[in-house]
């Protein structure tokens, strides 16, 4: 009898020991940190991939990744990325940083002074 008082009462605690703690409800402090990926590309060979990621607010990060899961390099700020028609080179343009750029708007720089996308 003891043996069996004990198994139900191991029974009955087990729903309680089984919940979980409720999920955090989102709000506007957690979109800020929400990153969405872009530009989406594979080589014409079909050996490397491209992928942005980019967050609500900041600086971007271009990622090039083998295939074969064996090589990933980043690159930060890059955008507009294309692969050449052979496959062997990546293109791609680096943007001005994200408060260079938001400093010139908020001093009301002419777009002549504003910074500038590179190679």
């Amino acid at each position: 009898m003891p043996k069996y008082l004990l198994l139900l009462a191991s029974l009955a605690c087990q729903p309680v020991l089984a919940q979980q703690a409720p999920k955090k409800p989102l709000d506007h402090s957690v979109y800020d940190q929400w990153q969405s990926v872009a530009n989406q590309r594979i080589s014409h060979n079909g050996k490397y991939v491209l992928f942005q990621v980019k967050p609500q607010q900041g600086d971007g990060v271009l990622y090039l990744k083998t295939t074969g899961n064996k090589t990933l390099r980043q690159v930060s700020r890059g955008d507009s990325a294309l692969f050449t028609a052979d496959s062997r080179f990546a293109v791609f343009s680096i943007k001005p940083r994200y408060q260079d750029v938001r400093q010139a708007r908020i001093k009301k720089k002419k777009p002549d002074q504003m910074p500038k996308d590179s190679l």
